[in-house]
């Protein structure tokens, strides 16, 4: 199937959204609040040049963060209630142990079927051990379809190929079931890149791997790219004004870009 343009939201987008999810519950899903909400970004700084949101990406975030049941509304778990349910899943599974082995509590699929009931449904916690707070981090995803990066809502399951290689069933921010895709943990997951402010265009230098926006006529995506040239220029009232020369690391492809369009890696990445 063939995949739409990409929505990445600002930090700050993300952040009001997130707020006006706990405090107004279902109501953030109805379709006049989401058009108000995207008119309200659309004519935010952070937006300016940018392709416009619709209020169906507003929307489409709401519903895959804090899914509402079909039968009756459910109250949106603030971000402290969700650490609670996760400490308290944690708890459970960590008694569980003592009964039994760490491999029959996540059994990992052999094949490589896409069959959902074939697969445990449990994300492995082993990497909780290796980065603290894992909970508090966000990811982002390679997708086998255009190879561009996209925001993860939701880890759906794990399996192991038969390469020995672990592979999770992730769904993507602001898309359905239908685009749910199996990737590669170690080659196509990662922590989320971060948005660049004009004040921040100096950390950026040649041989940089960057996330970079390309917008065509048929598509709009964001894909890893390095930094060839960087051509410094003054600031003004707009922001930062300079050019960064990237080449695109799935096509080779090159092009001169404004540094709205470019994000960074972790630096612990």
């Amino acid at each position: 199937m063939e995949r739409r343009s990409s929505v990445r939201f600002t930090p700050s987008e993300i952040a009001r959204m997130e707020k006006l999810a706990a405090e107004r519950k279902e109501q953030v899903l109805d379709n006049k609040f989401c058009q108000k909400l995207a008119e309200e970004f659309n004519c935010s700084a952070g937006r300016a040049g940018s392709k416009v949101l619709q209020a169906t990406q507003v929307q489409g975030w709401f519903l895959n963060k804090f899914p509402v049941s079909a039968t009756k509304p459910t109250c949106v778990p603030t971000i402290s209630q969700e650490k609670a349910s996760t400490a308290e899943v944690n708890v459970s599974v960590s008694e569980k142990k003592s009964a039994a082995s760490e491999e029959k509590l996540f059994p990992l699929d052999t094949s490589i079927s896409n069959n959902e009931d074939e697969v445990s449904p449990v994300f492995p916690l082993e990497t909780r051990d290796k980065i603290p707070d894992l909970e508090e981090l966000e990811f982002e995803a390679k997708s086998s379809k255009d190879s561009a990066w996209y925001d993860i809502a939701l880890f759906l399951a794990h399996r192991r190929n038969r390469a020995g290689e672990i592979e999770v069933r992730v769904r993507f921010e602001g898309f359905g079931a239908d685009e749910d895709e199996w990737v590669n943990v170690e080659k196509c997951i990662r922590q989320r890149s971060i948005p660049l402010e004009s004040s921040q265009c100096r950390s950026i230098v040649e041989g940089d791997l960057v996330l970079c926006f390309r917008e065509g006529n048929e598509e709009a995506l964001h894909f890893d790219a390095h930094v060839l040239e960087v051509q410094r220029k003054q600031h003004d009232i707009r922001g930062c004004r300079c050019i960064f020369l990237v080449e695109y690391d799935h096509d080779r492809s090159q092009e001169r870009v404004s540094l709205r369009r470019l994000s960074r890696r972790p630096k612990y990445s």
